[in-house]
């Protein structure tokens, strides 16, 4: 009786450590976001949608436009909007949330539907500073959706 319980114990304590070394990545891929940058997110995809350049301008922090102008980020767009036709819809795919020293980092995937099923992928980075502040947009990231690896 005594060797059924140690097994028992045994094979409890394993089964928890098991579970408890998940490494959750598939928790973290689909977080449920902050609903303010979820909803900067659609602003955005929807003044690329309607091509209202000076909203989509507005939707980016200063520190977006240190490697580019704003009117070079307009032109990559509005050259990838030319080549895949006007953007149709939009959806988010995935999202995860992360804290570091500087604040809570947010990553939104949305892929967009062109004319012709045409596809593309967006990468999104918000940042809300642990100092307090906004919300930014940090990054923006397009891929054709057939350069998307999967």
């Amino acid at each position: 009786m005594h060797y059924l319980n140690a097994v028992f114990v045994f094979l409890f304590v394993t089964i928890l450590t098991l579970s408890a070394c998940d490494d959750g990545g598939q928790r973290a891929q689909n977080v449920s976001t902050n609903p303010a940058v979820e909803a900067r997110a659609t602003t955005l995809l929807e003044a690329i949608q309607r091509g209202n350049d000076e909203l989509i301008i507005k939707q980016y922090s200063e520190d977006f436009f240190t490697k580019r102008s704003p009117q070079q980020w307009l032109a990559k767009l509005k050259a990838l909007m030319a080549e895949r036709g006007p953007m149709r819809s939009f959806a988010l795919k995935r999202s995860q949330a992360d804290t570091r020293f500087s604040g809570k980092f947010y990553i939104l995937e949305y892929n967009s539907v062109h004319d012709g099923a045409k596809r593309l992928h967006h990468t999104l980075t918000f940042l809300l500073p642990v100092d307090g502040g906004d919300i930014e947009l940090n990054g923006h990231k397009i891929v054709p959706w057939e350069a998307k690896a999967e």
